[in-house]
C-alpha cells in the first residue's frame, strides 16, 4: 500500500472506528470492579492504605493507574475510561505491527480492526476501566519484543521484556502462564539459533529479564511494604480459593464459546487458509490462542475472556493472510480484497450490536449490566449519602457496591467494601464476618446504603448467617430508612425520600441513618 491518501483514509477510518465503540462509554456510572480500584486510589490520596483499609483482590498497579486518573480528574469517572481506551488503541497499534512484520501490511490491516471488534464484544462488559484492558497493553508488548528482537544481541529488548512482563503480571495475574510461554520460547529460540548450543549463553537474556522484573516489582510494592502480608491473602490466596469455587468449571467455558460461535461463525470461514498453504508461525499463536484461554476457562466473569482476543485476532490475520495470497495474484488485488472482504465481515459481526452506538452513557450501563446490578443509580443514591453525612463520618455499603464510597467521597468502616469475601466458600469467611463484626462495634457507621441486589451479595443461604444476623438486628433496633432508589420498571426509576413501605420491594439501594 504506497498510495498516501490510501494510508491517510484508513487512519482516519480506524480512528472513526475505534470512537464508535468508545464515544459514549466514557462518562458510564462505574459498575463495582471500577469502584473498588477508584475507592482504592481515593485511600491513598487521603493517606490510608489499600489492602488494608480496602479489600482489594487485584495487585496495586492499577490502583496507580485509577490515581493517574485522578490526579486528572479527582471525581469523574472518564478519565480511568480515557486511559483504558488509550491502552486499547497503542495494543491495536502493537498489533498491526506485528501482523505486518508475521504477514503483511494486509494481514496488520485485518489484525487491527478485527481487534477493535473482538475487544469490545458487548457479552464481555468490555466498556469498564478493568485490570484486563490495561494488562493487554504490557502483554502485547512483550510478545512484540519477541517478534521484532529474537534474533538481537542487545541488552535493551531483554531489559524492557522483564519490564513488560512484570506490568502485565501486576495488573492482572492470570497473564502469568502466556508470559512464562513467551519468555521461554524466547530462550528457547536463542539456544537453537546458538551453533555452541550451550545453556550458559542463555544465562545474559535470562539475568536482564529476571532482574529487571525484580527491580520493577520492589519498586511498586515499596507503598504497601508494611501490609504485604493483606496484600498477598486478598491478590493471591483469595483468588485461588475463589477460582476453586466453580463446581462444573468447562460449563462457563462452553457458554462463551457458545456465543462466539454465534455471532463471530464469519470467522470460520478463514480456516480455509489452511487449504491453500499453512501460514507462517500459526501453531506458535495457536499456541498463545489456547494457552489463554486455558488460564481463564473456568470463570463466569466476561471481561476475563479479553485476555485471548490479540492472540485470536493475530490467528485470525495469519489466515487472512493465506486466503489473500490464494486468491489476489499481486499486492494491488491484495488491496482490493481486503478493502472487499474486510468490512463484511466487520458488518456481520457487529450489526447484532448496533443499537449500543445511539444509547447514552447511562443507557449503555442499563443495556450492559442491567438493573439487577444498581451501578446506573450509585451516582444519585451517594449523593444522598453525602448530603446526611460529614466529611469525616464512616459509613457503610451493605453488598458489594464500592462505587458509592467514592461517589460520596467517604470512608467505609471496614476494610470489607464489598461483602463478597464474606459469603465466597473460603476459609476465611467466618474469620471475615467475625472481623467485620469487631468493626462494626468499633466504629458504628453514620449511614449504612443496603443494596437489595442479590448479585450484590450481601448475604448468601449457603454462607454462615454470623454477620447476617448480626447485621438485620442491628439496622432494626439503631438505623432508621431515610430513602431509596426505586425501579418503575426494568429502564426508568427515581429516588424516593421518605421511602413508602409498599415500594421497599421495588428499591434496589436504600438509605439508612443511625438513630
Amino acid at each position: 500500500m504506497k498510495n498516501k491518501f490510501l494510508k491517510i483514509s484508513l487512519v482516519i477510518i480506524f480512528i472513526s472506528f475505534f470512537i464508535l465503540f468508545n464515544w459514549n462509554s466514557f462518562s458510564a456510572p462505574f459498575e463495582r470492579d471500577e469502584g473498588e480500584y477508584a475507592y482504592s486510589a481515593w485511600l491513598m490520596r487521603t493517606d490510608r492504605i489499600p489492602y488494608q483499609d480496602s479489600f482489594l483482590q487485584k495487585p496495586p498497579l492499577i490502583i496507580y493507574t485509577y490515581l493517574m486518573g485522578q490526579y486528572i480528574n479527582p471525581i469523574s469517572v472518564w478519565p480511568p475510561r480515557f486511559l483504558a481506551s488509550i491502552f486499547t488503541l497503542f495494543t491495536a497499534f502493537l498489533i498491526y505491527l506485528i501482523a505486518k512484520k508475521e504477514w503483511g501490511v494486509h494481514a496488520g490491516i485485518f489484525a487491527v480492526f478485527l481487534f477493535i471488534s473482538l475487544v469490545h464484544f458487548p457479552p464481555l462488559t468490555p466498556f469498564a476501566a478493568n485490570t484486563e484492558k490495561f494488562m493487554l497493553l504490557p502483554l502485547v508488548s512483550l510478545l512484540a519484543l519477541f517478534v521484532y528482537y529474537k534474533d538481537s544481541n542487545k541488552n535493551w529488548p531483554y531489559v524492557l521484556a522483564g519490564i513488560s512482563a512484570t506490568l502485565a503480571i501486576f495488573y492482572k495475574p492470570i497473564s502469568l502462564p502466556v508470559v512464562l510461554f513467551i519468555i521461554l520460547f524466547w530462550l528457547f529460540k536463542i539456544y537453537r539459533l546458538d551453533i555452541s548450543k550451550k545453556i550458559s549463553n542463555l544465562l545474559r537474556p535470562f539475568f536482564l529479564i529476571l532482574s529487571s522484573s525484580i527491580i520493577l516489582s520492589f519498586i511498586l510494592l515499596i507503598p504497601f511494604l508494611k501490609v504485604l502480608p493483606n496484600l498477598f491473602q486478598e491478590s493471591i490466596i483469595f483468588n485461588l480459593s475463589y477460582a476453586s469455587v466453580f463446581d462444573n468449571p468447562f460449563s462457563n467455558l462452553l457458554k462463551y464459546l457458545g456465543k462466539f460461535l454465534h455471532y463471530w461463525w464469519i470467522l470460520l470461514f478463514l480456516l480455509l487458509g489452511f487449504v491453500f498453504e499453512k501460514p507462517k508461525n500459526i501453531f506458535y499463536y495457536f499456541l498463545l490462542l489456547i494457552i489463554s484461554i486455558l488460564t481463564i476457562f473456568s470463570t463466569p466473569i466476561g471481561h476475563y475472556y479479553l485476555i485471548i482476543m490479540p492472540f485470536l485476532a493475530l490467528c485470525c490475520a495469519s489466515l487472512f493472510d493465506s486466503l489473500l495470497n490464494s486468491l489476489a495474484k499481486n499486492e494491488k488485488q491484495k488491496t482490493i480484497s481486503t478493502i472487499i472482504f474486510l468490512p463484511i465481515i466487520l458488518f456481520i459481526m457487529i450489526i447484532p450490536f448496533k443499537e449500543q452506538f445511539s444509547f447514552n452513557p447511562q443507557q449503555l450501563s442499563i443495556w450492559m449490566y442491567g438493573t439487577v446490578n444498581p451501578f446506573s443509580e450509585s451516582q444519585e443514591v451517594a449523593k444522598h449519602l453525602k448530603e446526611i453525612t460529614k466529611d469525616d463520618d464512616l459509613v457503610f455499603v451493605a453488598g458489594s457496591e464500592p462505587q458509592i464510597y467514592y461517589y460520596a467521597q467517604r470512608k467505609s468502616i471496614s476494610r470489607f467494601i464489598i461483602t463478597y469475601p464474606l459469603n465466597m466458600p473460603t476459609p476465611y469467611r467466618e474469620e471475615y464476618q467475625k472481623e467485620l463484626m469487631s468493626e462494626f462495634e468499633k466504629n458504628p457507621p453514620k449511614a449504612i446504603i443496603l443494596s437489595t441486589r442479590e448479585i450484590s451479595n450481601l448475604w448468601d443461604e449457603k454462607s454462615p448467617k454470623i454477620f447476617i444476623n448480626y447485621f438485620n438486628d442491628l439496622i432494626s433496633k439503631n438505623y432508621n430508612i431515610i430513602g431509596g432508589y426505586v425501579w418503575e420498571t426494568n429502564e426508568k426509576g427515581h429516588w424516593q425520600e421518605p421511602l413508602d413501605p409498599k415500594l421497599l420491594q421495588n428499591a434496589s439501594l436504600i438509605l439508612l441513618s443511625k438513630k
